[in-house]
């Protein structure tokens, strides 16, 4: 695998940031205009369950053109096939049970950066870890000062974020 492009780069962040962003914007926003869901906090449990199937064919589809038609390097695919293994566990879990997943997110990220220190030692791995600390204590304290969440549903997410994300990575890459 060559390294990728400047232009190809772009290509490659484009596509992540048309399916991860503006795609399921887009989506939200059709649900909510067809009074699919009432309102964008999306606080009951079936009406999580729609956006979130969505956003779970969105990923799959990216990760498959990651891993079958686009040469795209290996972490990549790896990391899309985790957060999309991710949100099929949060979809399934959301609609039995509130789950944040702001702090499935958090986590996941804090388990990507502990799989890639452990297989290729970082350079200011502990200001990486410090910075995702602080990152990660201001999402989870501001979803429970909103009472978006409660403790169990904030940590539950943290955690599971965390082994999907850090295992995929571990056991794939």
């Amino acid at each position: 695998m060559q390294p990728l492009s400047a232009e190809s780069l772009f290509e490659v962040l484009g596509i992540i940031f048309i399916v991860t962003f503006v795609i399921p914007a887009i989506s939200i926003g059709t649900l909510r205009l067809s009074n699919l869901i009432t309102d964008f906090h999306l606080e009951d449990n079936k009406q999580r369950f729609t956006p979130f199937l969505f956003i779970c064919c969105f990923y799959a589809i990216t990760t498959y053109m990651f891993y079958d038609k686009l040469s795209i390097s290996n972490l990549l695919v790896v990391i899309f096939f985790a957060i999309t293994l991710l949100i099929i566990l949060l979809t399934i879990i959301t609609y039995y049970w509130k789950i944040s997943v702001h702090g499935a997110s958090i986590g996941g990220v804090a388990g990507f950066i502990f799989a890639l220190g452990m297989l290729h030692p970082l350079v200011n791995f502990a200001l990486i870890l410090a910075v995702l600390m602080l990152i990660g204590g201001l999402v989870i304290y501001a979803r429970l000062m909103l009472n978006a969440h409660t403790p169990l549903q904030v940590y539950t997410g943290v955690v599971l974020g965390f082994m999907i994300c850090f295992f995929s990575l571990l056991f794939f890459f």
